[in-house]
């Protein structure tokens, strides 16, 4: 069974603006945390591996809503290579969110979210 735990997403501000809003998922924070736990499968090899973690997944927000420029923040040893990936197929297959505001107008934003496996 797969134990999910999703953080307030974070707005970073890198090769993005600032925004006066943030992006927000649509219906919301908790929304968005039933789309994860609706849509995310615990890999089998990590059931197997035992493995359990926090992938922390960064992504831009664009001024459309389009997610884009998804990566994992933490790869390596530490974390099974099969959580990184399914969370990074579950973020790239979001719907569009709505996206962040400067000054009133759309812009893109960097978000990060993490979302943590744990077997039960």
């Amino acid at each position: 069974m797969l134990g999910l735990l999703l953080f307030n997403a974070a707005v970073l501000s890198a090769q993005t603006t600032v925004p006066d809003k943030n992006p927000e998922y649509p219906g919301g924070q908790n929304v968005l945390m039933q789309y994860l736990a609706k849509n995310i499968s615990y890999p089998a090899a990590a059931r197997s591996a035992k493995a359990e973690g926090t992938v922390i997944v960064k992504f831009i927000v664009e001024a459309d809503g389009r997610i884009s420029n998804i990566s994992a923040l933490n790869k390596g040893p530490l974390l099974h290579g099969d959580l990184i990936k399914e969370a990074l197929r579950v973020v790239k297959l979001m719907p569009k969110w709505m996206p962040g505001e400067k000054e009133g107008k759309p812009v893109a934003s960097e978000m990060v979210v993490p979302i943590k496996f744990k077997l039960q």
